[in-house]
C-alpha cells in the first residue's frame, strides 16, 4: 500500500515538473521560483541539529535523491542554540525551510497558532501513521486539535545517564565493572581520575556552553533524589509545588560545587558545546560525561578504540528516592506552513521513517531508539546501547502528564514564561563560580517560578481554558513507579 503511495508521489512530482515546464514554455518572462530549477527540479530545504547522525543522514539524502531525481535536498545542520535563533528569524521573514523541528523549549500549539507548521495528516495515509509505536501521536504533544503536526525524532529516552571511560578507570585504580553509585563515590572517583591524569585528563567534562545540558542534569538527577521534577513541567507533579530549594536539588548543586572545588571538571567545560565535549571525551580527556544515547553511535564511528561504559546517575548517599522521568516522545520534524512543496516534504518524511535505510542504520549505529515499530527489536545490537536501554528501564519511570489528564492544560504551558536564569543556568553558574550562594539563589528562583506559574494559570483561564491548579497535581503518583492509565482513571 505504501509503495503505491510512493508511486503516487512520484507521479505527482513528475506532473508538477511537467506543469512547471509547460508554464515556463508559455511564459518566458516568469523566472523559475527560488526553489525550482529551470528543468523542474525541486529543492527541498531541511534544517535541524541532529549532529550525531550527520553521516547517516547524508547517505539517506543521497539515496533519496537517487530514487527521486527531480527532488534535490538542501540540508542545513546547526547546534541547538544556533537553530533556535536561525529558525525564529527565518519564520519571521517567511523564508523558513520546508522541513524543520519544533525548537527545544517551545510548545507545538503556540507554533501552530503562530503559523509555523501545517498539518501532516492530509499528506500521509493511515498505513504510515500505523508504523509508529503507541504514544507517538499525542494531543498537545505532536498533535493539535486532532491533527498531526510533528513526528518525534526517536523514542524518548532520558539524556542524563553517565558515560565513563573504562581505560581511565583502570589507570586511576577503579573497577570499570563497578562504577560509582552515590554522590560520595562519584566525587571520589572523579578525583582519582583527575589525579591520575595529572593535567592530561580530568574526572568529568560537560558541554557547559549549552544551558540545556545543565538543565537536564539538574532536573533529572534531582528527580532521582526525589524532587519530582521533569523537563516538561515547572512544578512538582506530586504536590504542585514550585519549590526548588529542596534537599534533592540542593544535593545536586552541592555535588557539582564539590567537583568544581576538587578541580575534577575539565577546564574547557564552560566554554564548549555538547558535541565538543563528546569529542574530547572520545579522545580520552575525561572519565565521566552526561549525555544521551546518541553519543554511542558517534564514538563507535569516530573513536572505535574508546573503551567506555554507561551507568545510572549517582544518587544521594542516603539512596534513591525517585526515578529518571520518562516523558512522552517530544515533537520533532514538521512541515513549514509556508512550504511550496508540502507533498515532497511528506514524501521525505515517509522515506525517513518508513524507508529501508535510515531508521535501521540509525539504530544499528547505536545512536538512539526508533519510534517505528519493530526497528529496535531487529537492529539494536550494540552492547552499550542495550545497557543504556536496560538502565532506563531500571531507574526510569513514566511520569504523569497533565496534558493527557486534561488537554486544555497545554494552554498553561503556552502561557508560562520560565524565569531566567533557569535551573540549568543556576547550575552552570555554580560551576563557573558566577553563583556563589546557590541555596539562596534556589529560594529566589522558587519564588519567581511560583509567581510566573500562577500568572500562566490565570492567563489561560482568562482566555477560556477550563483548567484548575489541581490538574497539575497527581497525589496518587509514586515517583518510583510508572504512572499508568489506571492511575489517570483513578483521579476522574
Amino acid at each position: 500500500m505504501r509503495n503505491v503511495h510512493f508511486i503516487q508521489r512520484i507521479v505527482f512530482c513528475c506532473l508538477v515538473a511537467l506543469l512547471l515546464s509547460a508554464c515556463g514554455a508559455n511564459n518566458n518572462d516568469n523566472a523559475a521560483s527560488e526553489n525550482e530549477d529551470a528543468d523542474g527540479t525541486i529543492t527541498l530545504q531541511v534544517m535541524d541539529w541532529s549532529d550525531s547522525v550527520k553521516t547517516i543522514r547524508e547517505e539517506f539524502h543521497n539515496q533519496f535523491m537517487e530514487k527521486y531525481p527531480n527532488i534535490k535536498i538542501e540540508y542545513t545542520q546547526l547546534t541547538v542554540d544556533q537553530f533556535k535563533n536561525t529558525i525564529l528569524t527565518a519564520v519571521k521573514s517567511g523564508e523558513a525551510p520546508d522541513l524543520f523541528p519544533v525548537p527545544s523549549g517551545m510548545k507545538l500549539e503556540t507554533l501552530v497558532t503562530d503559523g509555523w507548521f501545517q498539518p501532516i495528516d492530509p499528506l500521509i495515509d493511515q498505513e504510515f501513521k500505523d508504523m509508529f509505536v503507541e504514544g507517538t501521536f499525542t494531543e498537545g504533544i505532536t498533535m493539535n486539535e486532532g491533527q498531526i503536526y510533528a513526528i518525534p525524532e526517536a523514542q524518548t529516552m532520558p539524556h542524563s545517564l553517565v558515560f565513563y571511560n573504562k581505560t581511565l578507570f583502570e589507570e586511576a585504580g577503579l573497577d570499570p565493572e563497578n562504577p560509582p553509585e552515590t554522590y560520595s563515590e562519584f566525587r571520589e572517583a572523579a578525583q582519582k581520575i583527575t589525579d591520575a591524569g595529572a593535567g592530561q585528563y580530568y574526572g568529568m567534562i560537560e558541554g557547559g556552553k549549552q544551558n540545556n545540558r545543565w538543565l537536564t542534569t539538574a532536573k533529572e538527577w534531582a528527580s532521582m533524589a526525589g524532587a519530582g521534577l521533569n523537563s516538561s513541567s515547572p512544578v512538582n507533579l506530586a504536590t504542585g509545588s514550585t519549590d526548588y530549594a529542596t534537599e534533592p536539588v540542593n544535593g545536586v548543586f552541592e555535588l557539582f560545587e564539590n567537583l568544581r572545588d576538587d578541580g575534577s571538571l575539565h577546564p574547557k567545560t564552560m566554554s564548549i558545546s555538547a558535541p565538543e565535549a563528546r569529542a574530547l571525551f572520545g579522545q580520552g580527556q575525561a572519565g565521566f560525561m552526561v549525555q544521551g544515547a546518541w553519543s554511542i553511535g558517534v564514538w563507535n564511528k569516530e573513536n572505535p578504540d574508546l573503551d567506555f561504559g554507561v551507568m545510572a546517575p549517582p544518587v544521594p548517599d542516603s539512596g534513591r528516592k525517585g526515578s529518571i522521568p520518562i516523558v512522552s516522545s517530544a515533537p520533532w520534524m514538521g512541515i513549514y506552513a509556508g512550504s511550496d512543496h508540502p507533498e515532497e516534504a511528506a514524501l521525505y518524511l515517509e522515506e525517513l521513517y518508513g524507508g529501508d535505510y535510515f531508521q535501521a542504520e540509525r539504530v544499528s549505529s547505536g545512536d538512539s531508539f526508533s519510534t517505528v515499530k519493530g526497528i529496535n527489536e531487529e537492529f539494536v545490537t550494540d552492547e552499550n546501547l542495550k545497557d543504556y536501554y536496560d538502565i532506563v528501564q531500571e531507574v526510569g519511570s513514566r511520569i504523569p502528564d497533565p496534558v493527557i489528564r486534561n488537554p486544555e492544560t497545554v494552554a498553561v504551558f503556552n502561557e508560562y514564561n520560565d524565569v531566567h536564569p533557569d535551573l540549568g543556568g543556576l547550575l552552570g553558574g555554580v560551576v563557573s563560580k558566577a553563583v556563589d550562594n546557590p541555596e539562596q539563589m534556589l529560594k529566589t528562583y522558587s519564588e519567581q517560578v511560583g509567581v510566573a506559574w500562577t500568572k500562566a494559570i490565570e492567563a489561560a483561564q482568562e482566555k477560556g481554558a477550563d483548567i484548575e491548579e489541581t490538574d497539575f497535581v497527581f497525589p496518587n503518583w509514586d515517583p518510583l513507579e510508572d504512572y499508568t492509565e489506571e492511575d489517570y482513571a483513578e483521579l476522574k
